[in-house]
C-alpha cells in the first residue's frame, strides 16, 4: 500500500490504468445479465440498488460507507465492459476504495463469463 492510496477516498478504473489490477474488465453478457448479477452481489453483500440507467449503462450502488457507480459498456451484444468509481465517506481511505472495486469484479467473475482485462485500448 502506497502513501498516496492511504488517503484516497475514491478510486476509478479505466481502460489504461496504470495499476493492471485496476483496469476494465469484459465479459461476454449483454447488460441485462451484468444487471442481474449486480443485483445478486448486492443482496449477498446488504448493497442498495439505488438506480439503474439503462440509457447510459450505469448501476449506482449504496453500501455502509460508500458509494458506486458501475458503468457497463455494451461492445456487441453479447460483449460489455465494466468500469467502477468507488467513493468512502470518510477523511482518510486506507485503501478501501481500491479493495472494495477488486472484491466487486471478484464477485462479477464468478458470476459472469469473463473474457479479458483491458481487451480495447
Amino acid at each position: 500500500m502506497s502513501i498516496t492510496s492511504f488517503f484516497m477516498t475514491t478510486c476509478e478504473t479505466r481502460e489504461l490504468h496504470p495499476d493492471a489490477l485496476l483496469r476494465t474488465h469484459y465479459y461476454r453478457n449483454s447488460f441485462k445479465d451484468i444487471l442481474a448479477a449486480v443485483q445478486k452481489i448486492a443482496e449477498k453483500a446488504s448493497l442498495d440498488v439505488r438506480d439503474i440507467n439503462e440509457t447510459h449503462g450505469e448501476i449506482y450502488l449504496l453500501g455502509n460507507g460508500f458509494d458506486a457507480i458501475m458503468t457497463v459498456a455494451q461492445i456487441t451484444p453479447i460483449e460489455s465492459g465494466i468500469d467502477l468509481k468507488i467513493n468512502y465517506f470518510s477523511f482518510v481511505g486506507l485503501d478501501r476504495p481500491k479493495k472494495k472495486a477488486l472484491e466487486l469484479f471478484k464477485h462479477l467473475d464468478g458470476l459472469l463469463k469473463f473474457k479479458g482485462v483491458s481487451l480495447h485500448p
